[in-house]
């Protein structure tokens, strides 16, 4: 008895770290798929740039989001002087909206390709669709390449280029797909050892001591009569 629950909870283990592996491959796997999905987004550069609006005033820069080291997004905004940081934040908030679209369109390639089999992988998908730190680094990493002011009779605006190196997105985003999986297969492995701690938690059989059976109490023996009336045939 003792050889066969040992063997069990062996089993159990084994069981348990194979589940762990296949979680954590099957996590791995999508989210390299994610990746390089969303990376060959902000790398094609055909596909970034903008049609031209006709703007007065326009440099012959603005829109054109069709260098391969930069990815940028565009702010324009008519006034004085102090246009230029209106225009400014506008191309920021245009950046983070980017980088966003550039998430949604990876997330919706991936699923249509493969829906997520288990909760795990949904969570991943959805914490990789969220990010709540994308605003502070796009602050944080923008450069503003381009900034032109018009001053003339017809027009009176700030054209602003902000822009991110797309090799500094595809790494923020890899270390983002890299914490999300570590703490989603962290999270599946600590729930099954739960498991495995609590098979080995169960009480051993020590079945070198003889069981102690307590004789059974008279209200014991009524029952057993009553059993055994119940079950009696009738005598013919």
């Amino acid at each position: 008895m003792l050889k066969l629950l040992s063997k069990h909870v062996f089993l159990v283990g084994i069981f348990l770290i194979l589940t762990i592996h296949t979680v954590s491959a099957q996590l791995l796997g999508l989210a390299l798929s994610l990746g390089n999905t969303l990376a060959g987004y902000i790398f094609d550069i055909y596909l970034r740039t903008e049609n031209t609006l006709d703007i007065d005033g326009a440099p012959n820069w603005y829109l054109r989001n069709d260098d391969s080291e930069w990815d940028c997004a565009f702010g324009y905004a008519p006034g004085s002087l102090a246009s230029v940081e209106a225009a400014k934040s506008e191309a920021t908030k245009n950046l983070v909206a980017q980088q966003e679209q550039y998430v949604q369109s990876a997330i919706r390639d991936e699923v249509q390709r493969r829906k997520p089999r288990d909760e795990k992988e949904r969570q991943l998908v959805e914490q990789f669709r969220n990010d709540p730190e994308l605003k502070n680094f796009v602050t944080g990493q923008r450069q503003f390449l381009k900034i032109t002011y018009e001053d003339d009779e017809d027009v009176r605006a700030a054209f602003v280029k902000a822009c991110l190196s797309r090799e500094t997105v595809v790494a923020y985003q890899k270390e983002r797909l890299q914490k999300i999986t570590t703490e989603l297969s962290k999270n599946r492995a600590e729930s099954a050892f739960e498991e495995l701690e609590a098979e080995l938690e169960q009480p051993e059989l020590d079945l070198n001591t003889p069981a102690d059976l307590e004789r059974p109490t008279s209200g014991s023996k009524s029952a057993f009569k009553e059993l055994d009336q119940e079950i009696s045939l009738p005598n013919n």
